[in-house]
């Protein structure tokens, strides 16, 4: 499902920044941050799942962070379930699929990003390359995708991007932290419409089940790479765009 995260955190992130307007100036480089943002921090969550886009974006500095990502996911599944939870391996869809550590996690980004300038670079690099996997497996398989998955390219892409963003001051630290934590969100909502779910409302209980998987009614759920995702993509990446232009 990386490219329909993506694609929605794409649309989220344009959304979200117009709706910051009273509050901070608004461009077409902050639609642009917004924008990129978004769709990658809508990748974010599946850093939980080993051959995951966000696991495999940089190789071993991200396999390392995967890896650490799910023994945290499944440690506090295990110190929090209660006796009415399924038993699991807390790993994937657990602790990063919940809104409370999209909340944590975009917190933390934003007081790093207010503090140091490198740390907000740094969460721009990383999240602007996982936008442009992300969104390149969109396209058919063929020359132009291969050339934007590749690693090299789309790091210094990023890199380039985060120097700009940072340079221009069209991303401070608050709002990247408050976008980040968006696209995470977004992703989990994504994922409570297929038929697996997720644990939206942790740390809260449902029924006694501190880790109980909340989604759409299950006769609406689908499956993963089904014809109402292809929908969800692809409206998406044609209403990103059109509210870029509207709002810019």
């Amino acid at each position: 499902m990386a490219p329909s995260h993506a694609a929605t955190g794409l649309l989220a992130g344009v959304l979200a920044t117009a709706a910051v307007a009273p509050f901070m100036a608004v461009g077409p480089m902050e639609l642009a941050a917004g924008a990129a943002i978004g769709a990658g921090a809508a990748l974010l969550p599946d850093i939980d799942h080993p051959n995951s886009t966000a696991t495999g974006s940089q190789g071993p500095l991200t396999r390392l962070l995967s890896a650490g990502a799910r023994r945290f996911s499944a440690w506090v599944y295990h110190a929090t379930l209660t006796r009415a939870d399924t038993v699991a391996d807390g790993e994937h869809r657990y602790l990063w699929h919940t809104p409370a550590a999209a909340l944590a996690t975009g917190v933390a980004v934003g007081a790093a990003g207010a503090a140091s300038p490198w740390a907000l670079g740094a969460v721009l690099w990383f999240t602007v390359t996982l936008a442009l996997r992300g969104l390149a497996q969109a396209l058919p398989r063929g020359r132009t995708r291969a050339r934007l998955m590749n690693r090299a390219g789309t790091s210094l892409a990023g890199l380039a991007a985060a120097v700009l963003l940072v340079a221009s001051g069209a991303s401070p630290g608050p709002y990247v932290g408050a976008v980040l934590a968006l696209g995470m969100v977004v992703h989990s909502l994504g994922d409570a419409l297929t038929r697996s779910a997720v644990p939206l409302a942790w740390p809260f209980r449902v029924r006694g089940r501190r880790w109980a998987m909340v989604g759409t009614p299950r006769r609406l759920r689908f499956a993963t790479g089904s014809r109402p995702e292809l929908v969800i993509r692809w409206a998406c990446l044609a209403a990103a765009p059109l509210a870029w232009l509207a709002l810019a």
